[in-house]
């Protein structure tokens, strides 16, 4: 069956049953290819299969419909009241997709709040907690926003009691999102950041591991490391404005992460010892650390010095910086920091040295970055300064 000729989604329908087919895109090195996936409800629980082509996806489908019709017949065996209510109580449940137990439990829980408090505290109310002790904790707004994104889907699906939620539940509801293994581990940790917060407020019992902790983590293939070469990243600082160029030889040249270049202030960095502070407020790590600041990096950072407040007062720095680049050279994924990792490696031959610079285990820089580049390769990096661009007015970021 030919799916260009067919308009998405499809509905496949077998008496009462209604199940729809949903296309979709995946991409796949550099290319897109279909996704179908089969979504529909049994006992009140949302499902979802995926295939890669309509044909399959269309079989199971009607093959689903069939038995899920069977088995409401004899869910309408049933006699009297029982049948009407099981019936009833499904058909509530569609629209929010929450399966008929979960309902029942979280109806129970609710009742027993009085009993015993621990527990039953709302996902969605929880979640607010959440967004909002982080705000105020100050942690930047890129974290905040993924945060938010992933637990608000989690919320949806669980708007249950936290303590009713099992590793099992949450291991499922993993493995039904179209995402890949990093994307699903990140989400995943987002979970467990949830429930670390509500045994820390008492809302689940202290000194035991939450169910999110006990989820495992999905196994990441890990894809080839991108980095720029040296005449790309010259290319993108001559053309650069400020904030960009400051924001490309910063992360080029320190290997400081997104996240860690926001919270950079002018005071971090000391021009007179050549080094770049870290704190452990400020780090992914939650350790200190000093950068060195390369000779080049200090050719760029110089007409600035004096300057006070955080060096980036915008958040969307990255954003802007990565669009301006994606529109002259190829941009690989974490390019500045992939990179920097890459030729200081290569050029120090030294991975416990590059690992305390950017917080990560000299085995897994040894094992990612080594014969990337070369010396040569470094030196051209590391050489990469103000004088190659061409000249042009140089205007100071304003003070936060």
């Amino acid at each position: 069956m030919n799916c260009h000729n067919q308009r998405f989604p499809k509905v496949v329908k077998v008496g009462s049953v209604t199940l729809k087919i949903y296309r979709g895109k995946v991409k796949k090195k550099r290319k897109k290819y279909d996704l179908f996936t089969v979504a529909y409800y049994q006992e009140g629980k949302r499902q979802r299969r995926v295939f890669g082509n309509f044909d399959d996806a269309n079989k199971e489908a009607n093959e689903i419909a069939t038995k899920i019709a069977h088995g409401r017949l004899n869910a309408e065996e049933l006699t009297g009241a029982d049948r009407d209510s099981y019936l009833a109580a499904l058909d509530l449940l569609k629209p929010i997709g929450i399966p008929l137990r979960s309902a029942v439990e979280a109806f129970v829980a609710e009742h027993a709040k009085k009993r015993d408090p621990i527990g039953n505290k709302l996902v969605p109310e929880l979640v607010d907690e959440l967004l909002l002790t982080k705000k105020r904790d100050g942690l930047s707004l890129r974290y905040i926003q993924s945060l938010r994104s992933h637990l608000k889907r989690f919320a949806a699906s669980f708007p249950t009691g936290i303590g009713l939620i099992t590793s099992k539940l949450i291991e499922e509801w993993l493995a039904g999102l179209s995402v890949g293994p990093r994307a699903r581990n990140n989400i995943r940790m987002s979970v467990v950041t949830l429930f670390e917060h509500a045994r820390r407020h008492g809302y689940l019992m202290k000194h035991q591991r939450t169910e999110a902790e006990d989820v495992p983590r999905a196994k990441e293939r890990g894809g080839e490391i991108g980095i720029l070469r040296p005449e790309e990243l010259s290319k993108l600082l001559m053309k650069a404005d400020t904030e960009a160029a400051l924001f490309l030889a910063l992360g080029s040249f320190t290997g400081l992460r997104a996240a860690e270049l926001f919270r950079l202030e002018w005071g971090d960095i000391n021009f007179n010892r050549g080094h770049v502070i870290v704190g452990k407020h400020k780090s992914k790590t939650a350790t200190r650390r000093l950068v060195p600041i390369q000779p080049n990096l200090m050719e760029w950072l110089s007409p600035h010095r004096g300057m006070s407040g955080r060096v980036f007062v915008s958040e969307h720095a990255a954003d802007r910086t990565i669009a301006f680049a994606k529109k002259h050279v190829t941009w690989p994924s974490n390019a500045l920091r992939h990179s920097y990792a890459t030729y200081r490696l290569a050029g120090t031959q030294d991975a416990a040295k590059v690992a305390l610079e950017m917080g990560n285990s000299p085995t897994m820089l040894f094992t990612n970055y080594r014969e990337l580049a070369d010396q040569e390769d470094a030196k051209a990096w590391f050489a990469i300064s103000p004088r190659s661009r061409r000249t042009r007015n140089v205007v100071a970021f304003p003070a936060a």
